[in-house]
């Protein structure tokens, strides 16, 4: 049975040193990768995160981002299906942005909270 994975790609930066044509071209090979996958049922979700933002910290603290580095900075996410997660990894390793400075991070997505998962263990 499948089970659903995040990808978060990292770097808000990594055109910085590409021209204008060669971003449109890079943007256009990581668009068709993304369509076939979606074309064949198994990414679900994948769309690109505006670099400004709020991150809340307490209460009625709102601070303005970005928050941290911009080659740490989370650019966009997809959430995918596949049927282990040695194939998660190679999905994620066909990724087309990770010729051009960005990072992927790889999360299964839980079916309930971990912490829950781990008192469960502790009994």
């Amino acid at each position: 049975m499948a089970s659903e994975y995040l990808l978060l790609i990292r770097n808000t930066a990594w055109q910085k040193d590409f021209s204008a044509a060669e971003i449109e071209k890079i943007l256009s090979e990581f668009s068709a990768w993304v369509t076939r996958l979606k074309d064949e049922g198994t990414i679900k979700v994948a769309v690109p995160l505006v670099h400004q933002g709020k991150l809340f910290d307490g209460k009625d603290v709102m601070v303005d981002g970005p928050f941290i580095e911009s080659k740490e900075a989370i650019a966009g996410l997809i959430i995918f299906e596949a049927e282990s997660f040695e194939a998660a990894v190679e999905l994620a390793n066909s990724a087309t942005c990770l010729n051009y400075g960005q990072k992927l991070e790889l999360r299964p997505i839980a079916t309930e909270e971990p912490e829950r998962t781990a008192l469960r263990a502790k009994s």
